[in-house]
């Protein structure tokens, strides 16, 4: 069926249909929009305000991705690589090197990050002090009966 459409491109309203605006359909284009912007750290309502939507509106079609803004940036993330292996086996050889390269620098962390753990921590050699300040130190620490008294307390007045 053939439908008149305004300037923008939207549909004309017949005069049956509900009032005030049309509801929010969520696309593609949209979800990777929101999850980019979700990704890099935007708050509810900025991400709202950029896509035209109320925050309740925003929340409503897109609380799947808000409830994942943690892993948002992960999954951005692979699902850029996806493409650009996809691309590359399709014969761009440019997206091919790219996600090579990226899936090397990827395996170079991971291994890193578990040799990281097994290194042994540095003892810090002990500095060497003299006889005196030996001595100094082994008087501060003793206690009991033989400790020397603490100092006394001063009072200040004032009047």
């Amino acid at each position: 069926m053939d439908q008149d459409l305004d300037l923008f491109g939207n549909p004309l309203l017949t005069a049956d249909a509900k009032r005030g605006r049309p509801e929010h359909e969520p696309t593609e284009e949209n979800i990777i929009f929101v999850m980019v912007l979700l990704g890099s750290g935007m708050t509810n309502a900025e991400v709202a305000k950029r896509l035209g939507l109320s925050v309740p509106t925003f929340r409503k079609h897109y609380l799947h991705l808000i409830k994942q803004r943690d892993l948002m940036l992960d999954r951005l993330k692979t699902r850029l690589r996806v493409s650009q292996i996809k691309q590359g086996l399709a014969g761009n050889a440019s997206a091919l090197n790219a996600a090579l390269a990226t899936l090397d620098k990827v395996g170079s962390e991971n291994a890193e990050a578990r040799f990281k753990g097994r290194e042994k921590p540095k003892q810090e050699k002990a500095k060497k002090l003299g006889k005196k300040e030996e001595r100094q130190l082994a008087a501060q620490k003793v206690s009991g009966k033989y400790a020397p008294p603490s100092a006394p307390k001063l009072v200040v007045d004032n009047r």
